[in-house]
This record gives C-alpha cells, structure tokens and sequence, in this order.
C-alpha cells in the first residue's frame, strides 16, 4: 500500500534527481527510488530520516537523526548510482515523527540530497 512520495532535491554541489515511493509491505515500510533516479556519489552515502529541510551539516539533531535512522546504503567509493533501489525503514521507527528522507554521507557527514516525504 502506497503510503507516500517525493522528489529529490540535490545538496550543492552533488547531483540529484527522481523521485521515491514509501509503501507498506508486510508490516514494514519500504523506500524504493525511481526508475530515473540518480545520484553522482559519495565515498558512503545511505538514507535516513530527518524533520525539516536539513541545511546545516553541523546540526547535531541532524546528525543524530542520521544515525539513528539510516537504512539503505547506496554503493560508495564516489560512483554514479542509478535506477531503482529499495531499503527497508528500521521496525520501530516512528515514521510520523519525520517529514524528510535524507540522502546523507556518512563518511564525511555531509547532506548529499534530500525530499519532503508527502503522504498519500
């Protein structure tokens, strides 16, 4: 069951486009990306969930947010992802208490990208 959707929006300098689908499966939310997403990389990047538009690195809510959310790791090592890619949200996250899917890199920290979750 479709539950929401968004468009991505890159984080400069990082090149960012598509759109994604969150449904319910089997109890679980899923994320899956577009068929015509892609993403220019970064040397870990996975998603995660934030409130709000995230601006600031730096933010340690962010940054929390990021950590205790992430699901999907993307291939790193700074190649171009493309195509469909679907994760699991970790059970138990509270997906009500979040407004935002993040494209986040880990290895730096650093926002590569982001969309506002819509529901549906």
């Amino acid at each position: 069951m479709l539950i929401a959707t968004g468009s991505f929006t890159p984080g400069m300098p990082h090149v960012l486009r598509g759109t994604y689908t969150l449904t319910r499966q089997d109890g679980d939310v899923v994320m899956q990306t577009s068929d015509d997403f892609f993403f220019d990389g970064s040397p870990e990047p996975a998603f995660g969930l934030n409130v709000g538009t995230p601006t600031d690195r730096h933010d340690l809510v962010l940054r929390s947010n990021m950590q205790r959310t992430r699901f999907l790791n993307l291939p790193g090592n700074l190649v171009p992802v493309s195509g469909r890619h679907s994760g699991t949200i970790n059970p138990g996250t509270d997906l009500d208490s979040f407004d935002t899917l993040v494209l986040w890199c880990f290895a730096t920290p650093f926002i590569l990208g982001f969309a506002p979750i819509t529901r549906v």
